[in-house]
């Protein structure tokens, strides 16, 4: 393998890494917070928050809303939520 190979593969990871948490934080809210909000819903919710502040509002909106889901799920939906758009 040469060189060039090996650190586009390393600068491509992260991206595969990030499309991974965006997709199974949609399927953990999906499974645990759909049947009562959908995923258009709360990203609606945070148009109005700067991408850089939503994951601390989610965190602070999480704290008070009934217990679905343990912390990793929570951190994994916060990827989610906070970075993808439609």
């Amino acid at each position: 393998m040469s060189a060039r190979f090996l650190v586009m593969a390393c600068m491509l990871l992260p991206l595969t890494a990030v499309a991974d948490d965006i997709s199974k934080g949609e399927e953990i809210f999906n499974n645990k917070c759909s049947q009562c909000h959908t995923f258009s819903m709360a990203q609606a919710m945070l148009e109005p928050v700067a991408e850089k502040d939503r994951p601390a509002y989610l965190r602070t909106f999480l704290e008070t809303h009934p217990p679905k889901l343990n912390a990793s799920e929570k951190e994994v939906v916060i990827k989610a939520l906070s970075q993808r758009s439609d």
